[in-house]
């Protein structure tokens, strides 16, 4: 395990330095640097561990990124003593490089405002952050809208589970009709400026009472 974890140091270097955008962008990396630890080191880390981590992380408070970073110590140590000192190297690992990028570049930002070869830089990434972004965007709607159906997982895991979804019988009928109705009706609701706070909670509470267990 601790060989795992000398490994994971200089890949958090390079996503640090290497992915631009929010958690969302972060999700995919995260997930396949994880199941390549626990396959290639024996790391008992699985799909539940890694959609755990990733529903702490979304629903608490602070950069998402971060917190990812934080949990690799962990879950590569896995289950071990040294995994709580792990938890901080791995978090410093990650965060420090970009700290240091963005020391220096607030130091020399006078030089790089005029310089034709950083502009270009940024204007060529702002296509490829547009694309992930969307590509992201159409595998949640696709999940979300097909629960049954799971694919493009980084593994050859690739195979249809009904019997496992909860969205099975009348509650997948309901569901192919609510997600489209439901998009058209936010997207009417954000035109009429309402509360995004407001829409998400009707949503919510629509969820809820169709498909929550009685």
């Amino acid at each position: 395990m601790f060989l795992g974890f000398l490994v994971a140091l200089p890949m958090l270097i390079i996503v640090s330095l290497s992915v631009f955008g929010g958690g969302q962008v972060f999700m995919p990396i995260f997930a396949w640097l994880w199941s390549l630890i626990g396959k290639v080191f024996g790391a008992n880390i699985n799909e539940d561990t890694i959609n755990n981590i990733f529903t702490v992380s979304n629903t608490t408070p602070g950069v998402v990124s971060t917190k990812f970073a934080f949990f690799t110590g962990y879950i590569v140590a896995d289950g071990q003593w040294w995994g709580f000192i792990a938890m901080f190297v791995t978090y410093l690992v990650f965060c420090l490089p970009a700290i240091i990028i963005m020391v220096l570049a607030m130091k020399y930002i006078t030089k790089f405002k005029n310089n034709t070869l950083v502009a270009n830089l940024l204007l060529l990434m702002k296509p490829i952050v547009a694309g992930i972004m969307l590509s992201l965007a159409v595998s949640l709607l696709i999940s979300i809208f097909t629960p049954e159906i799971k694919f493009n997982s980084s593994t050859a895991d690739s195979y249809i589970q009904t019997s496992s979804s909860y969205f099975v019988g009348y509650k997948n009928i309901l569901l192919k009709i609510y997600v489209p109705a439901g998009i058209f009706f936010s997207w009417l609701a954000a035109r009429k400026k309402w509360n995004l706070f407001v829409i998400i909670l009707i949503n919510i509470a629509i969820s809820l009472f169709l498909f929550a267990d009685y």
